[in-house]
């Protein structure tokens, strides 16, 4: 099946009734993304297995799968579709039966029924609320784990990371693109280094210290600007990064004026990028457009799916999470009898692959019920996840990808999947609008990394509001690869870069998606 029809069919089997109110609804723009992945209800963590949420929204659609318990204490899930309005969303719960089982045929889901709406609220990208059907309104947060080998390599050791930030003045809007790492010295302990592109000025290095047992910091410059420096001079800065997402603030002085500036940005690699032409295979990558070597690669966490199993109509579904150094799984799927179910597990992740035991578990939480704790019920098996493809056009290079993989269920074959897109137009001109951080190149010179907002279409192209930039897909069969063309003081310019639903790039940066919506954390607590 091609990947466009993938994306029609999946728009039909989950986002069929949505469709009139992407095209025609309105609504207030958030100051954050929701960061994709599990969510726990915060009063029920409690190092035991219990109930959760894996939650995933793009733009302004929601999805949710909730791993949950019947009252006769069979492990069962839920989901839930909507749009959300501003930073909420209430809609229905639904649950399905009789589909795929591990190992078993072909086999299409029914609808079960409701047992009431579900309202979900973010205070901002790693906090909010849930009120499901029967209970009061409970607080939920990101689920946030990592492996003793990560802290080792990174919070410990202090390998080089690095990151891309954007800082957003008063009016939350873009204000400096810039690079950063973040590296703990032999000589001076933690600092975190800011550049920006296309620079006549050297990397700015700030001493740190790491909030304890965090990995979050707060620096300070020892240094002041220099008489005549024109780019932004960091004086402290606090830094947090959350899985691949980084947030914190900066003070600036910037055009004769002391300001301090909130930002979010991207993590884009772990451990120093390679030199080129050469590979370094321990090298931790977060973005999806630096494929020429076999890097340790993140997959995008979220909603996916097997690809020959999409057919229009409700079926089994995979929520992923994988974050430093640790891949967690729920399965979301039926018992042999048609039961809906699910089967969770997680393991370390390393290179572009994992492995590790699934389990079914009982006697948990149910809709309305008494806080417990579940049980094991049943040992399932293992699964295996590879996170590669198979290169574009005529080669044939396996190459890791953070969109694509193979999945082998306990009792079955390997298969392919695919990360879901939620929106329809992801891989067409549609998927290009919003705001962005670009690089714009001439005959002879290069421009600084420009703001642009793609707001409308004209035919298959997104272009801005006055249409003096346009922006294209050229490549058919890479939708992934975008083309854009500036007119401008009688030159014309042309930016490249990759874009794909969900995934990241370390030449530009989202900031706004097609709605207005900011990209990033948005406002989290820091120390």
């Amino acid at each position: 099946m091609k990947k466009s029809r993938l994306i029609e069919t999946l728009r039909a089997s989950f986002l069929l009734p949505l469709l009139a109110l992407l095209c025609t609804g309105s609504w207030a723009a958030r100051d954050f993304t929701p960061q994709a992945g599990t969510w726990v209800i915060s009063e029920e963590l409690d190092g035991k297995p219990g109930r959760g949420l894996a939650i995933d929204v793009q733009g302004n659609t929601f999805f949710m799968q909730m791993f949950g318990y019947e009252k006769n204490g069979n492990a069962t899930f839920y989901t839930a579709t909507g749009q959300m309005d501003g930073n909420s969303v209430t809609t229905p719960l639904m649950q399905y039966q009789g589909g795929r089982s591990f190992g078993s045929d072909a086999r299409d889901a029914e609808f079960l029924g409701s047992p009431g709406p579900v309202t979900v609220s973010f205070v901002n990208g790693l906090q909010g609320t849930v009120q499901l059907p029967g209970e009061p309104e409970r607080e939920i947060k990101r689920f946030e784990v990592m492996s003793p080998d990560y802290t080792k390599t990174y919070l410990e050791y202090g390998m080089l990371r690095s990151l891309l930030i954007n800082t957003l003045d008063t009016k939350k809007e873009p204000q400096w693109l810039a690079t950063a790492q973040i590296v703990k010295s032999f000589s001076e302990g933690w600092i975190l280094g800011f550049g920006s592109f296309l620079s006549n000025y050297p990397f700015q290095w700030l001493t740190c210290q790491q909030i304890k047992d965090k990995d979050e910091y707060r620096c300070l410059s020892d240094k002041t600007p220099p008489a005549g420096y024109e780019d932004p001079y960091v004086l402290s800065a606090r830094l947090r990064i959350v899985n691949v997402d980084a947030v914190g603030e900066v003070e600036v002085f910037y055009q004769g004026v002391l300001q301090k500036l909130p930002f979010v940005g991207v993590v884009a690699a772990g451990n120093p990028f390679p030199n080129e032409g050469s590979c370094d295979r321990s090298l931790d990558l977060y973005v999806g457009d630096v494929d020429y070597c076999f890097f340790s690669i993140s997959p995008v966490s979220g909603t996916w799916i097997v690809k020959d199993e999409v057919n229009y109509k409700p079926g089994r579904g995979i929520a992923l999470d994988v974050q430093a150094g640790m891949a967690v799984a729920q399965i979301f799927n039926y018992l042999p009898d048609g039961t809906p179910t699910f089967h969770m597990g997680s393991g370390t992740y390393a290179g572009a692959a994992t492995s590790f035991e699934l389990n079914r578990y009982r006697g948990g939480r149910a809709l309305g019920g008494p806080l417990k704790s579940a049980k094991l019920a049943e040992a399932a098996g293992e699964i295996k996840l590879e996170f590669m493809y198979d290169g574009e056009g005529n080669t044939a290079a396996r190459r890791p990808s953070r969109l694509t993989g193979d999945v082998q269920f306990p009792g079955e074959a390997p298969k392919q999947i695919v990360r879901m897109a939620l929106e329809p137009g992801a891989e067409t001109a549609e998927g290009l609008l919003g705001q962005w951080w670009l690089h714009f190149i001439g005959m002879s010179n290069w421009l600084k990394p420009t703001p642009v907002t793609l707001s409308r279409i004209e035919g298959n192209e997104a272009i801005n509001q006055d249409g003096t930039i346009r922006c294209s897909r050229q490549i058919p069969h890479v939708p992934r690869r975008a083309q854009c063309i500036w007119n401008r003081d009688g030159q014309t310019y042309t930016a490249y870069f990759n874009q794909q639903q969900g995934d990241r790039s370390f030449t530009i940066l989202q900031v706004r998606d097609r709605y207005g919506n900011l990209m990033g954390l948005g406002d989290i607590p820091l120390e």
